[in-house]
């Protein structure tokens, strides 16, 4: 390993912060995956993965036979936890490289100015809102060989993000629109996509809506998903529109 490739793996493992800044609003950290963030999740693709393919998603997982079966397997309705120990010891026994993520680090790296930019203007706008975005202490990014283009956990705050062996991500050459789209996700997960028990279309619909509006901008690639429920559409037609978007799937469900 040479030491380039080194100091981003030090990096990556811990979790790095760079632009410190004296504002209260939380910051990305950017992380390389272990063996048992890969095997989970290979295991919740698998899991998932009739509802992937019903919703359209491009799917990435290793090409072996074992996966093969696995698949099978959760398709018959028989896959569970105890199939976890068999995907860790298949990346374990020379799948998992680590250098695998060098190129996909350093892009992401370029754009964590931008994307803490991006999290503290939402910090910054949250109080004219009639809705309550949740924040999390930070957002660590970790980055996925498999699965779909990206994901997020609510208990955590985590973002995957999935990116290539030459460091290309689905959808985007720029990852900071899959990051803040993510991120914006788990911002609307409790207080409106939980409370107003909404469909995944919709939802998609809204974060889109959301993140075109809001940084534009910033992120003028930025393209919304056709799988999204349309309804919305007329209640989020400008930025000050999201001020109200509790109002606004009020009078939608009426």
């Amino acid at each position: 390993m040479n030491r380039w490739v080194c100091i981003l793996f030090i990096l990556g493992s811990m979790g790095i912060q760079s632009g410190f800044s004296q504002d209260s609003s939380p910051k990305i950290s950017v992380n390389i995956p272990s063996i048992q963030q890969e095997a989970t999740s290979i295991w919740r693709t698998i899991n998932d993965i009739e509802f992937l393919e019903k919703l359209g998603y491009q799917i990435a997982l290793p090409k072996h036979s074992t996966i093969d079966s696995l698949i099978s397997k959760s398709r018959a309705g028989n896959f569970g936890n105890e199939d976890f120990p068999t995907i860790y010891q298949l990346l374990e026994s020379g799948i998992y490289d680590i250098q695998d993520y060098q190129s996909a680090f350093r892009k992401v790296i370029e754009e964590e100015t931008l994307l803490n930019e991006m999290i503290k203007e939402i910090y910054d706008s949250k109080d004219s809102w009639d809705w309550d975005f949740t924040f999390y202490k930070s957002y660590p990014v970790v980055f996925t060989l498999y699965g779909t283009g990206g994901s997020y956990d609510p208990n955590s705050g985590r973002v995957t993000l999935f990116t290539t062996t030459g460091g290309k991500f689905k959808q985007y050459s720029n990852p900071a629109n899959t990051i803040i789209h993510e991120i914006v996700h788990l911002g609307m997960e409790k207080s409106i996509v939980q409370k107003h028990q909404l469909s995944h279309e919709l939802k998609e619909r809204i974060v889109d809506k959301f993140v075109y509006l809001m940084f534009l901008d910033r992120l003028p690639d930025y393209k919304i998903q056709n799988m999204g429920e349309q309804r919305i559409d007329d209640h989020l037609q400008k930025r000050a529109d999201l001020e109200k978007l509790e109002y606004s799937l009020k009078i939608l469900k009426e």
